[in-house]
């Protein structure tokens, strides 16, 4: 039996959720055709933070762990998210959403994800869209963050390729990196049996978002995210909030990285 033309499409559309080009299927959507912000909220906000990615950053609400960290340390902090989702940073630039959200909502902080990368390495895919909507939010006033996502799962080094892409796009645009793929490489060196990864051995799991989200954490706020250790999360043991909480702060100190404070 022939698989119709429409079904064709939503898996096509599905494909290319996963940011990267060569990869296992996603697990779920990307976000797309998210609501514009409250212009207002965003001006109100003590931190105000747009996200741009794909599943990677929407899955297991990312951006509102992050909100509620952020609270968790600091109480009373009023902290207003918006996710806009692309299948890949190369979209951004042919949805007039992300133009407005960037260009007429003063956002304190744009982290920036789903640059097109090949689980190969044999394929090179354009990055100026990316290091061009970086260059945008920063002269908008917004500090930029790149998301740099984890490896595959059992596909050694990829991590760091990765880390590498995302660096060369933050050396050319002048925005920072946020080395979640360096925080889950130490992670699992330490305690290979952590289930970072979802069963597609691509998308975290909700423990992996748990470390995701302290890193970026850390790298938005300039806090130490070994502080998180008695942050209240569910998927995680206290064992397990502590270890992952520390190796964030690890990985951020490894990689040299200077958050904003």
């Amino acid at each position: 039996m022939r698989t119709p033309h429409f079904l064709l499409a939503l898996l096509a559309y599905a494909l290319s959720g996963c940011g990267r080009a060569d990869t296992a299927p996603p697990m779920g959507a990307p976000v797309h055709g998210a609501a514009l912000s409250d212009a207002d909220q965003v001006r109100a906000a003590d931190v105000s933070i747009l996200f741009v990615g794909n599943s990677h950053t929407g899955t297991h609400d990312l951006p509102g762990v992050i909100a509620r960290m952020i609270r968790f340390r600091t109480p009373g902090v009023t902290v207003y998210t918006r996710v806009r989702g692309v299948a890949f940073l190369e979209d951004a630039e042919r949805d007039p959403g992300i133009g407005e959200e960037v260009e007429a909502r003063p956002w304190k902080h744009v982290v920036l994800q789903a640059q097109k990368e090949s689980r190969s390495g044999k394929f090179q895919y354009p990055t100026a869209p990316g290091v061009e909507l970086a260059k945008r939010v920063s002269a908008k006033g917004a500090r930029a963050l790149f998301y740099s996502e984890w490896g595959l799962s059992g596909v050694p080094g990829h991590g760091a390729r990765i880390e590498k892409m995302y660096t060369e796009m933050a050396t050319e645009s002048g925005a920072r990196v946020a080395p979640v793929g360096r925080a889950w490489d130490r992670a699992l060196a330490a305690r290979p049996a952590l289930e970072l990864h979802s069963p597609d051995g691509n998308h975290q799991s909700e423990l992996g978002a748990f470390l995701t989200a302290a890193v970026l954490y850390g790298g938005l706020t300039g806090d130490d995210p070994a502080t998180l250790a008695t942050f209240p999360y569910d998927a995680a043991s206290a064992d397990e909030r502590k270890f992952l909480a520390e190796t964030a702060a690890h990985a951020l100190a490894e990689q040299g990285a200077q958050p904003a404070k």
